[in-house]
């Protein structure tokens, strides 16, 4: 157990992106808590994923940045004014300690803005090798860069601060339930058939497939979409799954919403079966059963466990079957074959 007296009383989190990463790192928040209960936690972020953050109320300050905007105009007069203003907020007081948990040289630049003692992983371990010359101490682990993300992130935190994680990680989103008034009655599942790298898709027959299934136990589906391409996808699975006879099975999301409307449609949802994608770890962070498709990258990257039932199914270059996956989902729903 850490000395509390001498233990750090300031921490910032640098971990600015993507959606599924932050899910990922959640839990070091209450581990730190744990340790230290006299602890402030800070978080440095994409502006895109404040609204996660802002649902957990064991962080004390959320500072969003807006790298990605600003690329597209780094010369305009606002984008130097809010690069001031986020100058100002990082410097506003200095830090006991500020743990670069992304691993990248854009991290660990923006993290060394901030006043105090800069931490992250070794060269050996670093998503990318040239990060470490930014920090004063690094964390050498037996763990490979592309394994357990989860784990990753609690060990590289203990570690900083002198404390040693311990449980299964807990995530510590408050999410008020609020069922969408666009789905019809009764129960519903969120669909996560769509993903930016093809190479994680899942055959489109298996999802009209499980949709109908999904049916059979009176649950309705809801395809989700992000964007145009994913939204084309989208209609032509509810097309295809409303053209079966039967009630009407499959709804789409009528648009692509912000964060934190999404934390309250996948928290009342009854289940949430998505491919590897933030808005499925998210779904599970918030508490809903949820089952995990991996076809094109592997679950051991991100060695999630969640409080919530979850099964996590296939492998990278080995998706799994259609009756893996709905024997996953009796399993979470505790259903009986």
């Amino acid at each position: 157990m850490t000395d509390t007296a001498q233990a750090p009383r300031r921490v910032l989190l640098v971990k600015t992106s993507s959606m599924g990463d932050i899910v990922h790192a959640l839990p070091v928040v209450a581990d730190i808590h744990d340790a230290l209960p006299q602890a402030r936690v800070d978080w440095l972020v994409e502006e895109a994923y404040a609204p996660l953050l802002r649902a957990h109320p064991g962080i004390d300050r959320i500072i969003p940045l807006a790298l990605r905007r600003w690329r597209r105009a780094p010369l305009a007069a606002a984008t130097r004014a809010e690069w001031r203003a986020l100058l100002a907020q990082l410097r506003q007081q200095r830090y006991d300690v500020v743990i670069d948990l992304q691993g990248l040289v854009k991290s660990a630049l923006v993290a060394r803005l901030a006043h105090g003692e800069h931490v992250g992983l070794s060269w050996a371990s670093a998503r990318e090798a040239l990060a470490p010359l930014f920090y004063d101490r690094r964390m050498r682990t037996s763990l490979r860069r592309t394994e357990a993300a989860v784990r990753r992130y609690r060990e590289l935190a203990g570690w900083a601060l002198r404390y040693v994680p311990s449980g299964p990680p807990r995530y510590g989103l408050q999410v008020r339930a609020a069922r969408p008034d666009w789905v019809d009655a009764g129960r519903y599942a969120v669909l996560l058939s769509a993903t930016a790298k093809p190479r994680k898709l899942w055959d489109e027959r298996h999802w009209i497939e499980l949709a109908l299934w999904l049916r059979a136990l009176g649950i309705r589906s809801v395809f989700a979409w992000g964007d145009a391409a994913e939204r084309a996808r989208a209609e032509r699975l509810q097309r295809a799954v409303n053209a079966a006879e039967g009630p009407c099975a499959a709804q789409l999301a009528p648009q692509a919403f912000a964060l934190d409307a999404w934390m309250q449609v996948l928290h009342a949802a009854a289940l949430v079966v998505g491919v590897d994608t933030g808005l499925l770890y998210l779904g599970a962070a918030v508490g809903t059963p949820a089952v995990a498709i991996h076809a094109g990258s592997s679950p051991h990257s991100v060695d999630f466990a969640s409080a919530a039932p979850w099964r996590s199914l296939g492998d990278d270059g080995a998706p799994p079957s259609l009756q893996a996956v709905c024997d996953a989902v009796r399993a979470v729903l505790g259903v009986a074959a």
